[in-house]
This record gives structure tokens, C-alpha cells and sequence, in this order.
């Protein structure tokens, strides 16, 4: 006959606490979810962490030497991944890309950025809004989903540049344009080559075998497709100011053909009088008019009516 405490099943054995240490940087904590933010990459709490979960030291490295770009290493226990945010600087028409580190395994997450950042506000608030959303692969789902979501603004803004500056290459081609705009490919590059490591980062995610992630490769496949048509659009935004370029160089070339054209034609309109004054300036006791009363009248209205009959004929022929 059972009794019953053999009925009763054992309990789940608790989720240790948190070091005591650790508290500040723990942004929050439920039955799958322990979530870590760390803002001072050089604070001895990176290493404490380290310790608590057993990353690599290569892994600290990185997050504490910035300017990385997107990439994704397997460990033991876990997945160390760098994101990176794009932003475009009018002033300055630059692309510069920010980075958030991730530290993910599978009931914990540790992000890394060097001070405040808007994607781990952004998302914190709906993790602590949706119990859904708290266990570590969605929340990496909605951290990178947040940062890609602003590659498109980033691309309306370059493309308002681009038309801008098309404008101005039919209106008022310059020096200055010019420099503009290959400042501003220059940037797409930027925007392309940061955008493209993203890609094969969430890439890689979605051949991953954890379990833990592969149930959420639905909404990563969603960040990729969101990631490649920021790429074509990069990509026609770069084929556009190609063209733009092209405009500028013709617009520039029209204008000095135009210019060499005014001053052919000033060079030739000079030509009679030239010819004229050239002859009556050679050292002869005899020329024709020389001592004639009215020789300097009759010279001058010659080459005069030479001038504007050739005026006449360069328009008759539509050179001018």
C-alpha cells in the first residue's frame, strides 16, 4: 500500500541564486531566463561573469577591443555572437556601426555594449511585458530583430541623400558634388560589407542543432530575409549613384564644351581683324588706303561686316 509521500513527486531542484556580485548587471531573472547586461566592458564584472559561465578569454577580448564586425563562435556551453547596428551621420555623410555582444546559452543570456544602448531598452521592457518572450533564444530573436529593423531607416536616409544630390548633378554639377558623392558610395560600401557579416551570422544561427534554438528558426529566417532585402536595397542605392556620377561627369563635360565653344568662337570672330591690322602693320611706304582720308573708316567697317557675316554664317549652320 503506498503511503502518501511515495505518491508525491520529488521536487525540481532550484535554479541557484545569482552571486550576490553579479546583482546590478541583472536586468532579469525567471525559470529559464537569467539575463546579464554589461555596459563597462572593462569592469572586473566581465571577468566575474566569465568565471560564473566559463567563457574564453578571447571572448573578453573581443568585447572589451571595439570595432568588430558580426560574427558567431561555438563554445561548450554556450554561443558567443557579435551583432552590430548601422547608423548614417548626415553631417558627414558616413556609415558607423555599433556592437552588442551576446554570451548565449540555454537558460542564460549576457549582452556586452560599451554604455547605453537602445536595443537592450527596447526589448527589456517587452521581456518584462511578455512571459513568452523570456527564455534566452527569443530574446536574442528580439535583439537582433530590433537592431536589423533599423538598417531600413538608415537606407532612407542615404536614399534621400541620392536624390538630393541628383538634382544637383543636372542643376549645378562641382567640385564639391563630386567629392559628395564618392563619399557617399563609400558609405554603401561601409553599409555593405557590415550588413553582409550580419547576414552570415543569422545564417549560421539558422543551421544551428540546439534545440533551444532551432524552435525559434521561423523568427530568425524572418531577421535574414529582413537582412538580405536591406542588401538589394544597398545594392540599387550603390547602381543609382553610379548613375548619378555618370550625370555629374556628362554634366560636367557639356558645360567646359560649351565654354571652349564661346571662346572658339570669340577666337574666330577675332580672326579678320587680326588678319587685317596684321597686314596694314607691316613696315610699307605703299598699301592700299594708307594715305586715304577715309582708309582707317573703310578698313574698320571691312572688318566689321567681316565679323558679322560671320556671325551670320554660324548661326545659319546652327554652330551657335
Amino acid at each position: 500500500m503506498s503511503t502518501p509521500a511515495d505518491s508525491t513527486a520529488a521536487p525540481k531542484p532550484a535554479t541557484p541564486a545569482a552571486p550576490a556580485e553579479l546583482a546590478p548587471l541583472l536586468l532579469h531573472e525567471s525559470q529559464h531566463l537569467r539575463w546579464y547586461h554589461l555596459e563597462e566592458p572593462e569592469s572586473p564584472l566581465l571577468d566575474r561573469l566569465a568565471q560564473e559561465y566559463n567563457f574564453h578569454e578571447l571572448e573578453i577580448e573581443d568585447c572589451r577591443h571595439l570595432r568588430h564586425t558580426a560574427k558567431i563562435e561555438e563554445y561548450e556551453n554556450h554561443v558567443f555572437l557579435i551583432a552590430n547596428t548601422l547608423h548614417f551621420v548626415l553631417e558627414t555623410l558616413g556609415v558607423w556601426f555599433g556592437e552588442l555582444d551576446f554570451f548565449i546559452g540555454q537558460d542564460f543570456l549576457v549582452t556586452v555594449h560599451t554604455g547605453p544602448t537602445r536595443s537592450v531598452k527596447d526589448v527589456l521592457v517587452k521581456v518584462k511585458a511578455m512571459a513568452k518572450l523570456q527564455r534566452p533564444d527569443r530574446v536574442l530573436h528580439a535583439l537582433l530583430d530590433n537592431m536589423v529593423d533599423r538598417y531600413l531607416p538608415v537606407l532612407d536616409d542615404i536614399e534621400e541623400q541620392i536624390e538630393e544630390f541628383e538634382s544637383m548633378a543636372y542643376e549645378n554639377p562641382s567640385p564639391e558634388l563630386l567629392t559628395k558623392i564618392f563619399v557617399l558610395k563609400r558609405a554603401l560600401i561601409s553599409f555593405r560589407r557590415v550588413a553582409g557579416m550580419m547576414r552570415e551570422v543569422v545564417n549560421h544561427i539558422l543551421y544551428r542543432e540546439e534545440e533551444w534554438l532551432r524552435s525559434q528558426h521561423a523568427y530568425f529566417r524572418n531577421v535574414y530575409d529582413h537582412v538580405v532585402r536591406a542588401l538589394d536595397f544597398a545594392e540599387t542605392y550603390r547602381d543609382i549613384l553610379t548613375g548619378v556620377l555618370d550625370v555629374h561627369l556628362t554634366a560636367t563635360a557639356n558645360r567646359t564644351n560649351e565654354t571652349m565653344k564661346i571662346l572658339t568662337i570669340f577666337a574666330t570672330l577675332a580672326t579678320p581683324f587680326l588678319l587685317v591690322t596684321g597686314y596694314y602693320g607691316m613696315n610699307f611706304e605703299y598699301l592700299p588706303l594708307l594715305h586715304h582720308p577715309y582708309g582707317f573708316a573703310i578698313v574698320s567697317v571691312g572688318m566689321v561686316v567681316i565679323a558679322l557675316g560671320m556671325l551670320w554664317f554660324f548661326r545659319k549652320r546652327g554652330w551657335i
